[in-house]
């Protein structure tokens, strides 16, 4: 089973206790959803919304790292692009991380300064 803790900062908007949560900050909102199709890899939806930042310069792949609770980071290891990629105010894929380490009891996604925004932390609880 796996939950999302729901831990974006207070300062950064709403967020959700479920698979995805969300976590605004400087006119863009971004959500992060754990996909529950976890058998060869640790694959997260990830979405850049806004209507007044040009997200064109934000590639998700390179803004994105996985890391869990064991002290392991895991950069993306391929993006499945969803929708136009030129279109300026939104940006959503599918990013694919190595399988985590048996031993994780939680993971966290960090979105690194998109807006501004130095870290934006999304966190999910894995099966005990």
């Amino acid at each position: 089973m796996l939950t999302g803790i729901g831990t974006a900062p207070a300062s950064a908007g709403p967020s959700s206790s479920g698979l995805t949560q969300q976590v605004n900050g400087n006119g863009v909102a971004v959500f992060a959803t754990l996909l529950t199709e976890q058998a060869e890899s640790t694959a997260i939806q990830l979405t850049l919304d806004t209507y007044f930042v040009n997200l064109v310069r934000y590639d998700v792949d390179e803004v994105a790292t996985l890391r869990d609770d064991t002290g392991k980071s895991y950069s993306v290891t391929s993006v499945e692009r969803i929708g136009r990629s030129l279109k300026p105010h939104f940006r959503q894929a599918v990013l694919r991380f190595p399988r985590v380490a048996p031993e994780a009891k939680t993971i966290e996604l960090v979105v690194k300064d998109v807006a501004g925004v130095t870290d934006r932390v999304f966190r999910w609880r894995l099966a005990e």
